[in-house]
């Protein structure tokens, strides 16, 4: 009767195996529960039973049944490496551990156990030992794709894309039809600029996979950056369409369709990106918002932060289990000259390097050295030549992966470390994470706080952050005496003889003009400019043409306004010089509302165009209302929408009052602080000296005030 009923529990126990292994779950359940009435204490029906509750949710469940197998068979490796997983799902990163690694005590060889381990350490941001991990496994079998592919994330998380690349491109020779392979090895691809790449190994992935969300939104990044919007919402919708919580996606959506002002899809959008940012910041998680999107879309200063702080934080922990930390003691030993070192994504023909371009060769040698970091392409333009003729050393560590970029930093014992690119598109705050300088700064490239701790200073002014925005910023203040926003003195104007027809301006009209990208006019400051124009008949709005679907979008807004849409004049980029001399044609900027105009407000400014600007309550939304002040054109400040179309419509009405502003401008340009790069470099070493002696002195970074001697 005992080898009956034995020989029934292993029959039954096979066909219950095929009905799981086929995702019949309730069939196989059935005769799991059917063989634990004869026999209670069948580990394998209960580790069975176990994996069952896994699959369906039920992950206390699943851990009490297994638990029990354990109990009855505590020599099984699998169960503890089955144990292990769902304590892994559930995010109890140690237990999950103690149980791969109890796996593999019962079993060395055990190559599933190895891999397993690898992706807790990872997920804790152990990478090395998580690398080591994936080797094992190699080790014992060499033929496994998972490892390779595991390998390259991990190689990726710390900065050495090539070896990513390498070990991705080793997972797909094994596996061909491994989609996942081909959707990382296309980031990795991404993040070295080589977007044809990047695009082939998406397009394989979905190939592969049609389903991958993963692969259309990364997809759709790659069309965003080769602007090409429409292709670019095109793939993000597709990603939604599969997953429709997908954060990310959600928010590269809304920013595309900021950026072709589709305002009616963005109207529903918002408000389930907004849901989907708050659940991830109340569940401590980093949201699918970027900071960047984030201050775009909203003014509110404690939202940008917790924002910023949350990707900040995801960075930081990536970082720490490196086991990196350089010391600075020896540094205040000896008198020496400062260090300064710049690092930028933008040492080419960029906004950051327009602003800066003359500050690198003003600051004093006999006090200063001056070093730039780039990681960005070179673009072979003026601006990149001119910075690395200007700076005392220019190091190109666009190949070196985050490690060697800090070392690098280090051995060069810089000082006082700059980042000039905050949370934008291709950053490298990792490598500021790593901390390779005693002193870091965050300046100029973002508009507001990166959420960091590894930065000790923001360099700003009183307008763009008052001193009760301080809470919201993981910085201490540098307050600037003048502007925050440094600007080049030596900006060519071109000596072409632009006229109106040039540009398909008609002559003898009130020429308006905003030449901030799309992403920054939104449906309010639009209404605003359409009413602008009506009371102005003899106007027209001359806007920066950077796709062809915002222009169509903008024409059949002012259509739905009654604003004939051939008020509205687009035209293509230009370079700096020529741009500004074609600026002159026009007679005021009307500034955008929830992000101004930066070098682009300086621009107008430069060229002898008023700015006309609303304050508002964030970074962003207060950068002109800072460089106007600093250029003495306070009145062409306003505080409510009211009071900026007021402004707007009279100044046009009334032209010896608006040529008298105009006048004061070409007064101003060239004594007022706005434009005195010299002047200005003084001030940014009064505040690298102050940041210096609080550092020497042993003591914690603090607000600090630059008074002009």
């Amino acid at each position: 009767m005992a080898k009956y009923l034995a020989f029934n529990i292993i029959n039954e126990l096979k066909k219950a195996v095929q009905y799981h292994q086929s995702g019949e779950l309730e069939k196989s359940e059935k005769i799991y529960k059917k063989i634990l009435k004869i026999n209670p204490n069948h580990s394998d029906s209960l580790w069975l039973l176990g994996l069952i509750a896994h699959q369906v949710g039920k992950s206390d469940k699943a851990i009490n049944l297994i638990n029990k197998a354990i109990q009855n068979n505590p020599k099984n490796p699998i169960y503890h490496n089955d144990l292990g997983i769902v304590f892994q799902c559930q995010g109890k990163l140690n237990d999950a551990t103690s149980c791969f690694q109890k796996a593999l005590q019962l079993k060395s060889d055990f190559v599933l156990a190895y891999n397993n381990l690898g992706n807790v350490f990872k997920e804790q941001g152990r990478l090395s030992e998580a690398i080591s991990c994936y080797q094992k496994a190699l080790q014992l079998k060499p033929d496994l794709a998972e490892p390779y592919f595991n390998i390259g994330n991990a190689f990726k998380e710390q900065g050495k894309v090539n070896e990513a690349i390498s070990y991705f491109q080793k997972a797909v020779k094994l596996m061909p039809g491994f989609a996942g392979a081909y959707n990382n090895m296309g980031n990795a691809f991404k993040e070295q600029g080589r977007l044809s790449e990047a695009i082939s190994c998406y397009q394989k992935a979905l190939q592969l996979k049609p389903d991958h969300a993963n692969a259309y939104n990364n997809l759709g990044n790659v069309f965003k950056d080769l602007k090409k919007s429409d292709e670019a919402i095109a793939c993000y919708k597709k990603a939604l369409d599969i997953n429709p919580n997908f954060a990310e996606a959600y928010s590269q959506l809304t920013n595309q369709l900021q950026q072709t002002c589709a305002w009616q899809e963005l109207e529903g959008l918002s408000a389930k990106l907004d849901g989907l940012t708050k659940k991830s910041l109340d569940s401590g998680t980093k949201p699918g918002e970027s900071p960047f999107i984030s201050l775009s879309r909203h003014t509110d200063p404690a939202l940008n932060f917790a924002i910023a702080r949350s990707w900040s934080c995801d960075i930081a922990r990536s970082m720490s289990n490196l086991k990196i930390h350089f010391t600075f003691d020896e540094r205040k030993l000896f008198k020496r000259k400062i260090a300064v070192g710049y690092l930028s994504n933008d040492f080419c023909n960029h906004p950051v390097a327009h602003l800066m371009l003359s500050l690198f060769g003003l600051h004093n040698r006999d006090e200063f050295e001056i070093f730039c970091y780039s990681y960005g392409e070179d673009d072979g333009s003026y601006y990149r030549e001119r910075i690395k003729r200007d700076c005392d050393k220019f190091i190109d560590i666009r190949d070196l992966n985050y490690i060697d970029a800090a070392k690098c930093i280090y051995k060069d014992q810089i000082d006082i470390l700059v980042d000039l690119t905050g949370h934008t598109s291709n950053n490298r705050l990792s490598i500021c994470a790593l901390r390779p300088a005693p002193i870091q700064v965050s300046y100029l490239g973002f508009p507001g706080t990166t959420g960091a701790d590894f930065f000790d200073y923001t360099i700003t002014d009183r307008i763009v952050t008052p001193e009760d925005h301080a809470p919201y910023y993981s910085e201490n203040f540098v307050y600037m005496p003048h502007c925050y926003q440094v600007n080049d003195h030596t900006q060519v104007i071109s000596n072409r003889d632009w006229k109106e027809m040039d540009f398909g301006l008609p002559e003898d009209t009130f020429v308006f003009c905003s030449f901030n990208q799309p992403y920054k006019i939104e449906r309010i400051i639009f209404n605003v400019w359409i009413n602008i124009l009506l009371q102005v008949p003899e106007s027209v709005l001359w806007l920066s043409l950077e796709n062809k679907t915002a222009e169509t979008n903008l024409r059949h807004e002012s259509e739905a306004r009654d604003l004939k849409s051939e008020r509205l004049i687009f035209s293509n980029r230009l370079p700096p010089d020529e741009h500004l001399k074609r600026l002159k044609l026009a007679d005021m900027a009307l500034d955008t509302r929830i992000y101004n105009g930066g070098a682009t407000t300086s621009n107008a400014l430069w060229a002898g165009v008023p700015v006309l600007t609303l304050q508002g309550n964030h970074f962003a939304s207060r950068m002109s209302a800072s460089i106007l002040t600093s250029i003495g054109l306070t009145e062409m400040i306003t505080y409510s929408l009211e009071e900026y179309e007021t402004l707007a419509v009279r100044l046009a009405h009334h032209p010896d009052e608006f040529q008298t502003i105009r006048q004061k401008l070409a007064q101003n340009r060239l004594t007022a602080p706005l434009f005195d790069t010299p002047r200005f470099a003084r001030n940014l070493e009064t505040a690298y000296t102050e940041m210096w002696k609080i550092f020497l002195a042993g003591e914690r970074p603090r607000q600090i005030e630059v008074l002009e001697i």
